[in-house]
């Protein structure tokens, strides 16, 4: 019944939504979850070591940033036709699987391509989309003066070029621009406060080779086997939906694909593997939302829902026991 209400547009899904995200703030609350942030950046060290020592305005932020990440994405994908009729699946299922991951640069980061994805998914027949290229690589760029490691994303604009727009020089060398300007803003910063040498030190050492690794526990092997069971499903259902699809729906899920594989590119690269699995969550919300909205087994996906809401709760829950 919840996830049968949760394809509409009704009140009542809405208030559902609120009410989740509500309850895994008080969760974090509860917990005393602290925050993941590297205090020794060269521009935001200010800022960062503020919130890693304010743990309420730590998880203050971050239900503000997850709210609105949540409703803004749900919204993209409709107004962009990734989904055809209105529903709220999309931004209660990015709360849910958010909710497990605490304050750090990786959220910062994944609002910012939040961004990106909407711009480029507006590059849908546009001959001329220079502004919007130019956006996107401004904003990967700026996300990567933030998180050295978003620089692998860099290569989603040429995936949107070819997917949504005509080949041409232009449109290769405006991201490349958009790229560097924020790289530009942080030269002057570095050369402004003579901090260059620690600005070089940063970006140069941060992205290295890095095993995954994660601390494991049966709250975790639940949740995480469950998810990956979501994930098979969701993938077995896009196989058949796809052909089915409006061409800017398909479309839309190459892109969405192309940013799977640079987030599992640089999973490698990176030293805080658990918070790096937030990048994944953009393109999961949009395949597990198209798995529960077109499912037939009404028994079946009411179940793995209530089952994943429970795994995720019981995850948050697992410190305190």
């Amino acid at each position: 019944m919840l996830v049968k209400t949760l394809k509409t547009n009704r009140p009542s899904a809405y208030i559902a939504f609120f009410v989740s995200a509500v309850v895994f703030f008080l969760l974090d609350i509860i917990i005393g979850t602290k925050p993941s942030l590297i205090t020794d950046h060269p521009i935001f060290s200010s800022l960062a070591s503020f919130f890693a020592h304010h743990y309420i305005w730590s998880n203050v932020l971050l239900f503000i940033i997850s709210l609105l990440m949540a409703m803004g994405w749900n919204n993209a994908l409709s107004e962009r036709g990734v989904f055809k009729n209105a529903t709220i699946i999309p931004a209660l299922l990015f709360i849910i699987l958010s909710s497990v991951f605490s304050m750090s640069s990786f959220w910062v980061c994944t609002f910012i391509f939040l961004f990106v994805m909407n711009k480029l998914m507006l590059c849908f027949q546009q001959e001329r989309p220079y502004g919007l290229l130019f956006d996107s690589g401004f904003l990967i760029g700026l996300a990567t003066v933030i998180n050295p490691i978003c620089i692998f994303f860099f290569i989603l604009t040429y995936v949107a070029v070819v997917v949504y727009s005509t080949i041409n020089w232009r449109n290769f060398l405006i991201p490349i621009i958009g790229l560097f300007t924020p790289f530009l803003f942080a030269w002057t910063y570095g050369f402004y406060f003579d901090s260059l040498p620690d600005l070089s030190d940063y970006y140069f050492s941060y992205v290295q080779w890095s095993p995954p690794s994660i601390e494991y526990s049966l709250a975790f092997l639940i949740w995480s086997t469950l998810v990956l069971l979501l994930f098979f499903f969701a993938i077995r259902e896009l196989a058949q939906w796809l052909t089915m699809k409006s061409l800017r729906s398909r479309k839309a899920f190459y892109v969405f694909f192309a940013y799977s594989i640079c987030a599992f590119v640089g999973f490698f690269f990176v030293q805080d593997s658990w918070n790096y699995l937030l990048l994944f969550s953009l393109p999961f919300t949009v395949l597990t939302a198209n798995y529960f909205l077109f499912i037939e087994k009404r028994w079946w996906y009411e179940s793995l829902f209530i089952l994943i809401l429970i795994s995720t709760v019981y995850l948050q829950l697992a410190p305190l026991f």
